[in-house]
């Protein structure tokens, strides 16, 4: 027995702010070996806390790392859901619906998980193609869109943000991310490891930090909370492609002249419709929870119908406010004006349904600035 003591301990976190936003609720899901760990979806919420839950760096090298890079960004405490799975399976699988270890149970558990990271840190001896990307890259974006078709028939969208693994840095990219038509997922490409890995916990962190509207290479935000950026072993800011990463679709990382630090590029998803950015995506589906929890309320409920058996143009009108308060007071900072409803009915009181229009309108950002000028003559 020891002599008689006082000890002192310091705590940790006490002054860690909370990051409240709604928005931003995310999840990661990657490879990892703690047996009582492997597809347990488990909420942690700072990484001491992170690490009293075992994802240490000496047992979790890989999740460890995303969760350092997540929570240096977000420089606060957030739940992250964390969930690791068997280096043998691929990020294919991780997204496949109906694959018994897929990102599902994740998603099922956390219904309100908005913001979805798929990482990969393949055992030694891994093959992956002779591409520049990793194949597994390719085949993930393919599944990821019936994932989150999916995801959104349960009224619980989800954005995904996928590590663009690179596989052989000598080879020519011929990936094209932006062609896949599958705006449900981002392939990240970069990290701070010159390994090839790329830093999904470090974009989770920079999107969940702000609202679903703000754009995670917003200049006025600041620079990333890293010092090094790497696209396989070449540093970022000395890659001749970076603008081709960015034109082929890629979520990338940049410098600016006279500015420190490493930021964001576009937040480029895998298409090139409307739902082409993480930011467009995220609003979208923000209003698509809302107007699911508001209509679920009208289920079964009565209203009054015209000499045609439709939806009476009161009680359609009635509803087509409700909702856009609803949307105005949830995320009327994030919308272009007000949103847009119209109700109507073929004949409810034979067929029980009602249509819904529902439009929002985004903000819009200021990607590319043009300024001429020239000298003045007197």
């Amino acid at each position: 027995m020891s002599l008689p003591r006082v000890t002192i301990t310091f705590a940790h976190g006490a002054l860690l702010a909370d990051v409240g936003s709604m928005d931003g609720m995310a999840g990661i899901v990657g490879t990892g070996s703690t047996t009582a760990l492997l597809c347990v979806p488990t909420p942690v919420y700072n990484l001491d806390d992170a690490i009293a839950k075992k994802f240490t760096e000496a047992a979790e090298p890989s999740m460890y790392r995303h969760l350092k890079e997540y929570y240096a960004e977000v420089a606060g405490n957030k739940r992250l859901v964390v969930m690791i799975v068997p280096e043998t399976v691929s990020m294919k699988q991780m997204l496949d619906n109906t694959h018994s270890v897929s990102a599902k149970l994740l998603t099922k558990q956390f219904p309100d998980v908005r913001l979805l990271g798929i990482t990969r840190a393949p055992s030694s001896g891994y093959a992956g193609g002779a591409g520049f990307i990793d194949s597994d890259v390719s085949e993930a974006i393919s599944v990821a869109k019936t994932f989150g078709e999916a995801r959104l028939a349960e009224n619980s969208p989800v954005r995904i943000l996928l590590e663009g693994r690179v596989q052989n840095a000598d080879a020519a990219n011929t990936l094209t991310p932006n062609t896949s038509s599958n705006g449900y997922v981002g392939a990240v490409l970069g990290g701070t490891l010159p390994d090839g890995s790329a830093s999904v916990g470090l974009a989770l962190g920079r999107a969940c930090k702000y609202e679903a509207h703000v754009k995670i290479g917003k200049v006025a935000n600041g620079p990333l909370s890293v010092d090094k950026i790497y696209i396989g072993d070449v540093e970022a800011s000395k890659s001749l492609a970076q603008e081709s990463y960015n034109d082929a679709g890629f979520i990338t990382f940049m410098t600016y002249p006279h500015k420190a630090g490493y930021y964001f590029a576009a937040d480029r998803m895998c298409t090139k419709d409307d739902y082409r950015l993480l930011a467009l995506g995220r609003v979208v589906d923000k209003a698509a929870v809302i107007a699911s929890a508001f209509f679920t309320e009208e289920i079964e409920n009565e209203v009054d119908v015209d000499e045609e058996g439709k939806i009476a143009s009161h009680a359609a009108f009635h509803l087509e406010e409700r909702i856009k308060q609803q949307l105005s007071v949830a995320m009327g900072h994030q919308m272009s004006g007000e949103a847009q409803c119209k109700i109507t009915s073929k004949k409810i009181v034979s067929t029980g349904e009602l249509s819904v229009s529902l439009r929002v309108r985004p903000k819009g950002y200021t990607t590319y600035i043009n300024v001429n000028l020239g000298f003045l003559k007197t």
